[in-house]
């Protein structure tokens, strides 16, 4: 039997401020909720320095990792990791996650992608902050005949009118790969109405409790967990209606069901 990834994605991101009880909010929610995949993100090391000096530690321990890898394979969910830099990766590259996704701000950095290559994993490749389309080729030449891959559009805007979301499948055409979408926008109605362009995989980050004064580092774009599950169920709800109206109006025709996803074989 083949094994596949389900199409939507949690993203903790940072959004645990590398505090091991936020974290585990957003792991033990995973666990229980209907979504099979999941990514916590491995940040730069400049990054880690930057913020270190003003007193905030982003980092999450080994330990932490190894249980979440551990009780995510119990559950037969993935685990995957946010990657953009060859520093930070080396101390998390030996950890057995099921899927890697490529940070934009890491889609030239050529060391950590033949790191990435050696361990055959499926990547997601995203394409925010004006990756240039030569950039994407190369990524994809270089992964190629190592991993398999899927495209990522990442639009990092809020403004509706430049999410260009028929850029889902100009890639698809243009690079011949299944193409997903990451969401940086930030009003959940979005949803309904991506489910029109039919992504092969949708990434949303979250974050884990409403607090005052609290802003988390993706607070603009992550939804909260209590909302996760509607958002899912919105998307899917228009993607059904939209299938219902095309049988519906060609229904003296025989039609196959429209097959939404493609599949990323392990």
């Amino acid at each position: 039997m083949k094994k596949t990834l389900d199409y939507f994605f949690l993203e903790a991101g940072i959004n645990h401020f590398g505090q091991l009880d936020q974290a585990n909010k957003i792991l033990g929610y995973f666990l229980n909720s209907s979504f099979r995949n999941i990514t916590y993100m491995i940040q730069s090391e400049k990054f880690y320095k930057k913020y270190k000096k003003r007193g905030l530690d982003f980092k999450l321990s080994d330990n932490f990792y190894f249980n979440a890898i551990k009780e995510c394979k119990k559950k037969k969910k993935k685990f995957g990791l946010a990657v953009c830099d060859a520093v930070s990766f080396k101390d998390k590259r030996d950890l057995n996650v099921d899927f890697y996704k490529l940070l934009s701000i890491g889609i030239d950095d050529y060391e950590l992608i033949e790191m990435l290559k050696i361990k055959k994993k499926p990547i997601f490749i995203s394409t925010g902050f004006n990756v240039t389309e030569r950039k994407i080729k190369k990524s994809i030449r270089l992964f190629y005949n190592s991993n398999p891959i899927q495209l990522l559009h990442t639009p990092m805007t809020y403004t509706l009118d430049e999410l260009n979301l028929k850029k889902i499948n100009i890639y698809k055409k243009k690079f011949k790969l299944p193409t997903g979408y990451s969401n940086h926008f930030n009003n959940k109605e979005i949803f309904s109405l991506l489910s029109n362009y039919k992504p092969n995989s949708v990434f949303l980050y979250c974050k884990p409790i409403k607090k005052k004064g609290r802003i988390y580092p993706d607070d603009q774009h992550a939804f909260y967990l209590n909302e996760l599950e509607n958002i899912k169920s919105s998307y899917n709800y228009a993607s059904k209606v939209k299938q219902f109206n095309v049988k519906r109006s060609f229904s003296n025709k025989k039609i196959s069901k429209v097959k939404i996803f493609n599949e990323i074989k392990f």
